[in-house]
């Protein structure tokens, strides 16, 4: 299952590997892409919204 997701603070490409690397990490996640034009990543796999950004809670990125 895709979904795509805006996220904030995706400002350089660095950014957007950090994000896809911690996301990558979760055994429920197949694919992530970021796009830091559009500000928004697509997810391939079964995590929720909760558990992408509990993966995230270390850094300043936030799905909204």
């Amino acid at each position: 299952m895709k979904n795509e997701y805006s996220i904030e603070g995706v400002k350089c490409g660095g950014c957007a590997s950090t994000v896809k690397e911690k996301l990558s990490k979760l055994d429920n996640v197949d694919s992530v892409e970021v796009n830091i034009q559009n500000k928004n990543i697509v997810v391939e796999g079964s995590a929720s919204k909760e558990e992408l950004q509990a993966a995230l809670a270390d850094t300043n990125f936030k799905i909204v």
